[in-house]
């Protein structure tokens, strides 16, 4: 990504406690400027939480490392690198 130039970060993904969670906390720790898309991770449910509440409560806990937003409302960069 430093090769490229690359500041900007949007992540999404599986397993939104364990792969997203972890992406996001060191994208921040290495200053990358992050974008997570609220409406595009997800989770299955733990014997405690449902999924829906697992990824609601990390929503709000991104909010400390990243711009939390809903997919529609982030602006992609379509251009190409080599």
């Amino acid at each position: 990504l430093n090769k490229l130039s690359i500041k900007n970060l949007v992540v999404c993904g599986l397993v939104t406690e364990g792969c997203v969670d972890s992406t996001v906390r060191r994208a921040y720790s290495l200053g990358y400027k992050i974008e997570l898309a609220s409406d595009c991770h997800t989770t299955t449910a733990s014997h405690v939480l449902t999924a829906d509440q697992i990824i609601n409560h990390h929503n709000e806990v991104f909010k400390i490392f990243s711009e939390v937003k809903e997919t529609k409302d982030i602006m992609f960069n379509t251009k190409q690198v080599s």
